[in-house]
């Protein structure tokens, strides 16, 4: 593939230039100790640890995300519990089911409607190594 920029070939699409420099990252570690001094005691631990490391081109490179459902669940919850509240409060339980509820529809809509197509250009979209151009070209 060739950057219609400068007609370079140092070409990747972002998939693997995203994928290429991200990784996950899972360790264990164990620790034992002792001590003494009036008593004695032993002791030990065993910690995990789960993440992913990116560099900062494959983090330029991702792709798009989904949106999330979190703020639109807590709203939800927030307003079911304030429903069992007087006046004011029940209203306002009411109105943060509302806005819940609203957003998380929202969040479907991108995620099931708009995602998909920005997505798909992310696939179909390369990245010159040579001047730094990100462009589309299906395949």
């Amino acid at each position: 593939m060739q950057c219609p920029k400068c007609n370079s070939e140092n070409t990747q699409r972002l998939e693997v230039v995203f994928h290429g420099g991200t990784q996950e990252i899972n360790t264990t570690g164990t620790t034992v100790g002792g001590a003494h001094g009036g008593a004695f005691g032993i002791g030990g631990a065993v910690t995990k640890t789960k993440g992913q490391s990116q560099s900062i081109l494959a983090q330029k490179s991702a792709p798009p995300s989904k949106k999330s459902f979190k703020a639109a669940v807590i709203l939800f919850v927030i307003g079911i519990l304030m429903l069992g509240g007087q006046g004011a409060t029940a209203f306002l339980g009411f109105l943060l089911i509302a806005a819940g509820a609203y957003l998380g529809y929202k969040n479907f809509q991108f995620n099931s409607k708009e995602w998909p197509s920005l997505y798909q250009q992310w696939l179909d979209s390369w990245l010159c190594h040579k001047c730094g151009t990100t462009y589309h070209h299906a395949v």
